[in-house]
């Protein structure tokens, strides 16, 4: 149960709710209790200053009494009238300060007069007025009035009225106050809870979700609603959700790229160490000999050559996807001769010709050896796939700002299901034929993207063109 009450008030909406309960209830009871304290020295001041007005009333009947106008009786006559009904009290007194008339309510208990008092009235001839207390019925509002005859006080009249009406009109309006205080702390309780509600209610709709997310693939998505805030928050969180989304994405195209790696790294690796292997196992069996064993050995060497250039073409699409450093200009024409130098080896092998006509050329920003890589890669793929001594045409196409290496020859062309793919990781035609790997076109891919141009492969008529499209930082000089 403790447990329970703990986790009932760590909620968002239990807070809310008693923080607002809680400002609500200091604030009206800082206004009960200023409008309390301000309202009953205002009765008490209003108490007071009715006593001087009425004193000064009496004061004026009082002159015909102390001049022999008025006999006793009628001066007490006349006070009562202008008494009327009041609960208070009231004493006439000569300027010796001896009572001479008292009339009003006897229960009120005799004010403690003091001698400043009476100077300030019968010496000094002013007003006197305040709340005293009384030593047998508690705080009193009194007032004192010369009564003058002449240039001189001939008397006083002192009245004194007990506290009790107004101490009792200032409790009555503290209970109501008091009572609208705990109707208006419940309006705002309930005007809170409806407040936390509506806060509180999308939080904790994005708070599922997010617990949906958890091991779970299928993209979530959260509705914007309630405050601003939420609707901002709610907005982050599906672009967050997207972001994440796609990083899965990405994740899982990687380890798919990964296995695949993996996969097709030990099927090329496997076949050329089963043959060295093989050969060499006879080798060492002296299972050849003669001319044969010559025959074994070069084919050992080459292979480990195949497992070499495997690996080498790994490192090669590792060390590209990880940048390729500071560029600097580069002539198209010194690319292309520069890659031909070093195709002319497996050209004089294959017998094939590499038809360049020099005509365009153009400036652009990269790094040679991996634009010569690149181009390699595409002669080296379009060796394999023509006919034996047949010409391969290069061009060098320039444009407005772009210039375009275009690579075509005469081979069987390309199926249309795989065009898609054939810049992707270890995609063949025919991995029967020859020893490709499938990483040639990939790595042309990446360093063309790495530099900013675009690459594409299509099939035209009689064979196949791979085009390689590259900005143009200045143009050459003839």
């Amino acid at each position: 149960m403790r447990q329970r009450f703990r986790d009932w008030l760590d909620r968002l909406s239990t807070q809310l709710v008693l923080s607002h309960v809680f400002v609500a209830s200091v604030v009206l009871g800082l206004a009960l209790g200023i409008s309390g304290v301000t309202f009953r020295q205002y009765l008490i001041r209003s108490q007071v200053h009715n006593l001087v007005e009425r004193g000064v009333e009496i004061s004026r009947v009082m002159q015909g009494y102390f001049s022999g106008g008025l006999y006793t009786a009628e001066a007490a006559y006349l006070i009562q009238v202008l008494q009327g009904t009041l609960n208070d009290r009231v004493y006439v007194v000569d300027d010796m300060g001896q009572i001479l008339l008292e009339t009003g309510n006897q229960r009120v208990p005799v004010a403690p007069w003091t001698r400043a008092d009476l100077n300030i009235v019968l010496v000094a001839g002013h007003v006197m007025q305040g709340v005293v207390n009384s030593p047998s019925g508690g705080p009193e509002a009194v007032a004192g009035v010369p009564v003058s005859v002449g240039n001189h006080v001939a008397g006083g009249v002192f009245l004194e009225s007990p506290l009790s009406t107004s101490n009792r009109t200032a409790d009555s309006l503290t209970v109501l106050l008091l009572l609208g205080e705990l109707v208006a702390i419940g309006l705002v309780g309930v005007l809170a809870y409806g407040i936390s509600r509506r806060m509180s209610k999308p939080l904790e709709s994005l708070r599922k979700t997010v617990a949906q997310m958890e091991g779970g693939s299928t993209p979530v998505r959260v509705v914007p609603e309630g405050p601003q805030e939420v609707q901002e928050l709610a907005h982050e969180f599906n672009q967050l959700a997207d972001r994440i989304g796609l990083q899965v994405q990405q994740l899982t195209r990687e380890a798919e790229i990964r296995d695949a790696l993996l996969a097709h790294v030990a099927h090329d690796l496997r076949t050329p160490l089963t043959s060295i292997r093989g050969f060499l196992e006879a080798i060492r069996d002296h299972v050849v000999a003669g001319p044969e064993l010559d025959r074994a050995v070069e084919i050992a060497f080459e292979e480990t050559l195949r497992v070499k250039r495997l690996v080498d073409r790994l490192l090669t699409a590792a060390r590209i996807q990880s940048g390729i450093g500071a560029r600097t200009p580069i002539a198209i024409s010194r690319l292309i001769r520069t890659t031909l130098d070093r195709m002319e080896p497996l050209l004089l092998k294959t017998g094939h010709r590499v038809v360049w006509d020099p005509q365009d050329d153009a400036e652009i920003l990269g790094v040679m050896d991996y634009l010569v890589e690149a181009l390699m890669n595409i002669l080296d793929n379009a060796i394999k796939w023509s006919p034996a001594k047949e010409a391969i045409m290069l061009q060098s196409i320039r444009g407005n700002s772009t210039i375009q290496l275009v690579v075509i020859d005469r081979g069987p062309g390309i199926a249309d299901e795989l065009l898609p793919h054939v810049f992707d990781r270890f995609v063949t035609g025919d991995r029967a034929r020859g020893d490709s790997n499938g990483l040639g076109l990939a790595i042309v891919h990446e360093v063309v993207m790495q530099h900013g141009g675009r690459v594409w492969i299509e099939n035209v008529d009689g064979g196949t063109s791979v085009s390689v499209e590259f900005t143009i930082m200045h143009s050459v000089p003839d």
